[in-house]
C-alpha cells in the first residue's frame, strides 16, 4: 500500500522549499500531489488548482498545434525515472501550456526537466519533477547541445517547433515591454495634467476665494464654453498669471 502520510509529509516539504527551480511531486497514478511558489510561478497555476489532479489533465497539450508533445515527453522521462528507480533528465523540451485566463489560448514555453524516483524504504511513492523555464536563446543552445551529447538527437522539425516557442516567447516580452512603456507614457501625461489642474485650480481658488470644487467647476464652465480640453484650460490660465519670459 501506498504510504499516504509519508507522501503527504513529502509533498509539505517540498512546498516549503525556497528554490529557484520549480518543483511538483507526482505520486505513482501522476497526481500533482505538492508544488513549490516557483512551480506556481512558471506554470501560471495556484496549488489549490492543481493538488490531487492528474497532471495531463491540468497541463494539455495544445489541440491546435499538430506538433504538440510536451505530455508524452514528460510522460516517458517520469516512467524512466520510476523503472529505473533513478534520474531521468530532459535538457531541453517544448510544452505549452494555456492560460489561464483564456484557456483557448496556449503560452509557448522550453523548458529543462529532472525527474527523481522517490522511495519510501523499499516503496517507490512518486517522482519529484525539477523543472526551469528556458527563456533565452543562449539557454536553448546549451540545452540542445545537452541533447546531442547525451545521444538524443531531434529531427529538423522539431528542432524549428523547439525554437518558435523562443521566438514567441521574445515577441510577447517585447509586446510586453511596448505596452508598458505606452502606459508609463499615458500615467506620466496623466500625472502632468493633473498637476496642471491643480495649479490652475489653487490660483482660482486665491484668486476668488473659493474652495476647492468651485474653482473646479469655474474650469470645466471655462472648459465647455470654449470648447476647449480642461488641461488646455488650465495651462492657459496658469501662462497667463505667470507669463514666460
Amino acid at each position: 500500500m501506498l504510504d499516504e502520510h509519508r507522501l503527504d509529509t513529502l509533498a509539505g516539504s517540498v512546498v516549503a522549499e525556497p528554490s529557484a527551480v520549480g518543483v511538483m511531486l507526482l505520486d505513482r497514478d501522476f497526481r500533482i500531489r505538492g508544488a513549490n511558489a516557483t512551480y506556481e510561478a512558471v506554470s501560471m497555476r495556484q496549488r489549490e488548482e492543481m493538488l490531487g489532479d492528474f497532471v495531463f489533465d491540468v497541463f494539455p497539450d495544445d489541440p491546435k498545434d499538430p506538433q504538440a508533445s510536451g505530455s508524452s515527453q514528460l510522460l516517458v522521462s517520469v516512467e524512466a525515472a520510476m523503472r529505473r528507480r533513478g534520474t531521468d533528465t530532459m535538457p531541453i523540451f517544448r510544452y505549452d501550456i494555456a492560460d489561464p485566463r483564456n484557456p483557448d489560448v496556449f503560452v509557448a514555453k522550453l523548458w529543462t526537466c529532472k525527474s527523481t524516483s522517490v522511495d519510501d524504504g523499499g516503496e517507490q511513492i512518486g517522482v519529484l519533477l525539477h523543472v526551469a523555464e528556458i527563456t533565452s536563446l543562449d539557454q536553448a543552445l546549451s540545452a540542445l547541445s545537452q541533447n546531442i551529447a547525451g545521444g538524443a538527437t531531434l529531427g529538423v522539425a522539431e528542432q524549428l517547433h523547439v525554437l518558435s516557442a523562443l521566438a514567441a516567447s521574445v515577441r510577447a516580452d517585447r509586446d510586453y515591454a511596448q505596452a508598458m512603456a505606452r502606459e508609463n507614457e499615458q500615467l506620466r501625461s496623466a500625472l502632468e495634467t493633473r498637476d496642471v489642474i491643480g495649479q490652475a485650480k489653487g490660483m482660482l481658488m486665491e484668486r476668488f476665494d473659493v474652495d476647492s470644487a468651485a474653482a473646479f467647476s469655474l474650469l470645466t464652465r471655462l472648459s465647455q464654453d470654449s470648447n476647449t480640453r480642461l488641461a488646455h484650460v488650465a495651462e492657459k490660465l496658469i501662462e497667463i498669471d505667470h507669463p514666460r519670459t
